[in-house]
């Protein structure tokens, strides 16, 4: 080869390096003039669309060329909040006429809004939406407006744009009427929110971003204005967000419970749900002057880059265990990031997530909405966002680096090539296809070709200087001049504030911003792209914590295992035990097996810091329960509940026992309604504070409280433990739990089915068996229909302010031996059978025992447990003097009542006839102070009794005496049940009278099964009905069909009577049974499985219950 060829070779050479440096290092100004030209030609030609085929439309729909009103087309579901027939394209795309130098245009525009753009409408719209986009365009329309008027443009102008934003803001203010601050996440354009004509304010939750992006907007209309309430408003939002983030990691979650602030979804992230919240509190601080705001910025980024950040990937974390990803793919709107990276001055990871982004969207001409750590599409839509042409904006201020041209040039390519179409620009319904989806959301006029326009503009083309404003999320332009007005809660409404001020030199309103094309800069940002090369396309780069790593975490550490301690080792961890037996984990990377385990072992290490915090936080608070102890739950069923940090603390205490009774209002805030005096509240979550709540209920009368949660689906499994959190004040003396919404949903449910339902408030859930035993006994008599008290009618003495009525049973078995009260029969038993003397017509009682022994226990028992109960009778609660009254009940029912011989009872000749006669039989010859005791508790039963019922059945029979002195005792302790003929049983029982099922029982009531006893009747002697057989120890048991749940028609005829005084006593005693029937019946059809005819009761029954 000759010199000459060597020498044109290398020329050759140089020319291609020179080439490919000038395309690498920079574009000409005629190719960005090019580019920018050819954007306002874009724009242009979307805006003629719009006005030629949508207007007065919210939105263009491309591919059909017509406009998009809310209510006409078919709904999208929620994206479709955003419009309100209010012209929503127009309005957001004023300030873009002023920017991309379109001035007769925006003249044009301002003129059409004024005369046509109303907000008087019954249409509910997103409230962040409405913000950005509407209230954000009205603003940056005035503001810009004022500026042609400094331009001698415009004259006109009297702030016409600024009178609709008052409008809209104060259409917005309802939104905030909430105990939290935190805004609704919609609202009623005329109703507000009307709970009959609004057809909202039902919503419980919303987004972080919905309620933190409020303040921008918000400000400058305080500040515009010199109404101090909307800044106020969006202020507390963002306090209250703050204020509620995690404090141990500084995150914050996505979505949050707008009544009472508790996280309803606790992902944290950057992108979709949280975005704009961090974006407006570190603009809030360069648009309004105030520190705070970067002071918690700071924090927040902090965060965010410590938990959220991987490399050049951003993955969601969890708010309270942000060591753990939430999911592993990313959404688009998070692309706005390295804009805001740029704002806060850390240039140099905004570098590196941006081209991250920007060679994902070289692979599929636009940005996915979602796509995965391994760059594979997650969700391939694309509405032609901003978000990535922004950060690449403002990433080009910084560097001056003309690769970020390049980036600009692809998108406008792309955006020509694949989203084009006659009437404007079809968003890509789908990046791998290409196929295109018949919608144009404003933000593409609005934003989109606002930043490309930007990016290809030198200064001298603007008509603005854009340094002197703060874009909004929505790329509308606020002064910076409106630091100068600093808030004043003194400003007379309604002084409206010049925004420009003649009199500042032009650096006192702009932030700083060097803009020197240093090439030292664009070194920097080129070292920096240069190791994510083909990251995408070759998957170079992984996150730090690597998908293909089989990582040990510190939750699934088990101290015993031999492989977790090998890789422990393979850390650089060793465990040391301390002299006080603690164990300590000691990591040293140097003694790692490499510099990833090394980089493992400090993961690990962070991992356990975090779950130690986690861990002690939590054990501050143990859980709580409630356990429903009323029948016919008696305790089976308990409820984890979370404790409260303060009232009494329930650990360690028996608890409080007590009636539960649902709320009116059910958030229980203000204006209750329903009588708590002495019961449990149920009452929902939401309206205010827990500690609020707990005020109101002490005062109205509770003794304890239930809070439900308000999150439809919420439950204990797998939920963290849930504490009510205080004020520091120690004013409530009543304990209040806290129940997800499932477990509230069981206690709701049980008080539909049940009228009465009592619970236990405890530290722990006692065995259902003592619930029974101690609960049964108080509570029983009401359920069961037994004994039943109401006011007398008519009756003016003040004697007889209640009566009491007997039920009876066809058969009452006192079971000796069993403790416990079951269905079937026991091999020894003491039976007292009551039958109808056939001579007399007269109730007779049989006393049938098989053993002496038995026959000493019962007897004994029955004396003995009495006296002892009544003797202490000045001792007893209301609830232990009705459970006795109602255990001397159940002996009368055994002997006297019955359809067909009602009566009053003599308790001396009961306990003569049915006790003393067999004295002789029975140990109590020790027993001096017997006689003096019985003379004692003779005194209180007749006053007892005669008081409540002797009165009361002589007028509803006049004519029935003393039937005691009829009644006849055998003592037969030979004879066996098993050779009694059962014709010879008689049923004295109520007619359909139910009872709960059987249940163990140890107070002074026993549970008694079920009775039908008119189908015990019908079925003697069918062959197809009950059968009555002997059983072992010659005890019976009876086997029955189902039960008869209907009532005859002459039962019927007192059910419908509507007013009870129009009846006579006895009308009112009938009516008064069909009542106990038709609950009886109801209950009996929920718990078919109860009806028996064999009703025994167990020894400690016998007299005392």
């Amino acid at each position: 080869m000759n010199s000459e060829h060597i020498t044109q070779n290398v020329i050759n050479i140089i020319l291609i390096v020179l080439l490919t440096t000038s395309q690498c290092e920079g574009m000409g100004l005629t190719e960005k003039r090019q580019l920018r030209e050819k954007v306002l030609e874009m724009f242009n030609h979307a805006y003629k669309n719009y006005m030629e085929h949508a207007y007065p439309a919210d939105e263009l729909m491309p591919l059909s060329c017509q406009g998009r009103y809310r209510g006409t087309q078919p709904s999208r579901g929620d994206i479709d909040d955003a419009l309100g027939n209010f012209s929503l394209t127009l309005v957001d795309t004023l300030d873009t006429l002023v920017v991309l130098g379109q001035l007769d245009k925006f003249e044009e525009a301002v003129h059409l809004v004024i005369r046509d753009v109303s907000f008087d409408k019954d249409i509910v719209v997103s409230v962040f939406e409405t913000n950005i986009r509407m209230l954000g365009g009205l603003l940056g329309g005035h503001v810009m407006a004022e500026e042609m008027k400094r331009q001698k443009r415009m004259q006109w102008y009297k702030g016409q744009l600024l009178d609709l934003a008052v409008d809209l803001g104060d259409r917005l203010l309802p939104a905030f009427n909430t105990s939290t601050g935190i805004p609704f996440p919609k609202v009623n354009l005329r109703h507000g929110y009307k709970p009959t004509l609004a057809r909202t304010g039902h919503e419980k939750d919303t987004c972080t971003a919905c309620a933190g992006t409020m303040i921008l907007e918000f400000a400058a209309l305080s500040r515009l204005t010199g109404n101090m309430v909307y800044e106020e408003k969006a202020h507390k939002a963002m306090e209250y967000l703050w204020m509620s983030r995690h404090r141990a990691s500084d995150l914050v979650g996505t979505v949050i419970n707008i009544h009472n602030g508790d996280w309803v979804r606790r992902e944290s992230g950057i992108g979709a749900g949280i975005d704009s919240y961090y974006e407006y509190m570190l603009k809030a601080y360069i648009l309004l002057g105030d520190e705070t705001y970067l002071t918690r910025f700071n924090k927040h980024y902090a965060a965010v880059m410590k938990y959220i950040s991987q490399g050049p990937m951003m993955l969601d974390v969890h708010m309270h265990k942000p060591l753990r990803s939430s999911r592993n793919f990313m959404d688009a709107l998070f692309a706005f990031w390295p804009g805001l990276q740029v704002l806060k001055g850390d240039i140099k990871p905004a570098i590196e997530i941006h081209e991250m982004l920007y060679q994902v969207t070289q692979i599929h001409n636009f940005l996915p909405e979602a796509f995965t750590t391994d760059f594979r599409i997650h969700w391939g839509h694309h509405p032609l966002r901003p978000e990535f042409i922004e950060s690449t904006y403002f990433i080009h201020k910084a560097t001056s680096d003309p690769y970020y041209l390049q980036v600009g040039k692809t998108i406008v390519n792309n955006l020509e090539t694949y989203a084009r179409v006659d009437c404007g620009f079809a968003a890509i319904k789908n990046v791998q296809t290409g196929a295109l989806e018949d919608q144009m959301d404003s933000y593409v006029m609005a934003e989109t070709f606002k930043y490309l326009y930007l990016l290809f503009s030198e200064k001298d083309d603007m008509v603005i200087d854009v340094d002197n404003y703060v874009f909004t999320t929505e790329a509308h332009l606020l002064p910076l001049s409106l630091s100068l007005h600093p808030f004043n809660n003194t400003k007379e409404p309604g002084a409206r504030r010049s925004v420009y001020h003649e009199e500042d030199s032009g650096h006192d309103r702009s932030c700083p911003n060097t803009n020197s094309r240093s090439h030292t800069t664009v070194r920097y940002a080129q070292n920096l792209r240069s190791p994510l090369k083909n990251l995408v396309r070759n998957h170079c780069v992984k996150p730090s914590v690597k998908a293909n790593r089989q990582r040990l975490h510190a939750a699934d550490f088990v101290a015993g295992r031999s492989d977790h301690l090998e890789l422990l080792k393979k850390m650089g961890i060793q465990i040391v035990t301390v002299s006080d037996g603690r164990v300590q984990l000691l990591h040293t990377a140097s003694e790692a097996a490499s510099e990833e385990d090394g980089n493992d072992g400090l993961l690990f290490m962070q991992e356990m810091i975090e779950l130690s915090k986690a861990e002690n936080a939590e054990s501050q608070y143990e859980r709580r329960v409630v356990q429903i102890v009323s029948p016919p739950y008696l305790g089976t069923i308990s409820l984890t509940a979370g404790p409260a940090q303060f009232g009494p603390d329930l650990k360690n205490s028996n608890g409080i026992e007590g009636r539960l009774v649902k709320t009116d209002p059910f958030t229980a805030c203000e204006g209750l309604t329903t009588d708590i005096r002495g019961l449990v509240a149920l009452v929902q979550r939401g309206g205010c504070m827990f500690i609020d709540k707990a005020r109101i209920l002490q005062t109205s009368g509770a003794i304890g409280a239930i809070v439900v949660d308000n999150n439809d689906g919420s439950s204990s499994e797998g939920s963290p433990l849930f504490a009510m959190s205080g004020d520091g004040q120690s004013d409530v003396t009543i304990p209040m739990v806290f129940l997800f919404n499932k477990e509230g949903a069981v206690l709701e449910k049980g008080l539909a089915e049940y009228s009465s339902l009592s619970v236990l408030l405890s530290d722990k859930a006692r065995k259902a068996e003592d619930i029974a035993k101690e609960t049964l006994a108080r509570q029983a008599g009401s359920l069961m229909g037994d004994v039943t008290e109401r006011k007398a009618a008519g009756d003016s003495d003040s004697n007889m302010e209640r009566s009491i009525y007997f039920a009876s049973f066809d058969d009452i078995r006192l079971d000796v031996r069993s403790q416990s009260v079951v269905a079937t029969s026991s091999v020894d038993a003491g039976i007292v059978r009551v039958e109808r003397d056939p001579e007399s017509g007269l109730p007779r009682v049989h006393l049938e025992q098989l053993e002496d022994t038995y026959k000493r226990r019962m007897t004994s028992s029955k004396i003995a447990r009495l006296l002892h109960g009544l003797d202490t009778f000045d001792r007893l609660s209301k609830n232990e003097y009705s459970d006795h009254l109602y255990a001397l009940g159940k002996l009368m029912q055994a002997i006297f009542a019955n359809d067909e011989i009602p009566g009053s009872v003599s308790m001396e000749a009961l306990l003569n006839k049915l006790s003393l006669d067999e004295a002789t039989d029975i140990d109590t010859a020790g027993d001096d102070g017997l006689t003096e005791r019985k003379e004692q508790l003779l005194k209180r039963i007749n006053a007892l009794l005669s008081g409540y019922v002797s009165k009361q059945l002589r007028e509803m029979f006049p004519n029935t005496g003393d039937l005691l002195a009829e009644v006849s005792v055998e003592i037969s302790g030979q004879r066996r049940l098993a050779a009694a003929d059962p014709a010879n049983w008689v049923a004295l029982a109520r007619r359909g009278s139910v009872s709960p099922p059987v249940c163990a029982v140890a107070g002074p009531v026993g549970s008694v099964p079920s009775v039908d006893t008119e189908r015990t009747e019908r079925t003697q002697g069918e062959t197809a009905g009950a059968s009555l057989t002997p059983s072992l120890g010659g005890t019976a048991s009876a086997t029955q069909r189902p039960p008869d749940t209907t009532l005859s028609s002459d039962e019927a005829r007192f059910a419908d009577v509507e007013h009870e005084e129009t009846l006579t006593a006895s009308e009112r005693l009938e009516r008064h049974k069909l009542q106990l029937k038709q609950q009886q019946l109801l209950l009996l059809k929920q718990h078919p499985a109860a009806a028996t005819t064999t009703l025994r009761y167990e020894q400690r029954f016998q007299l005392s219950g």
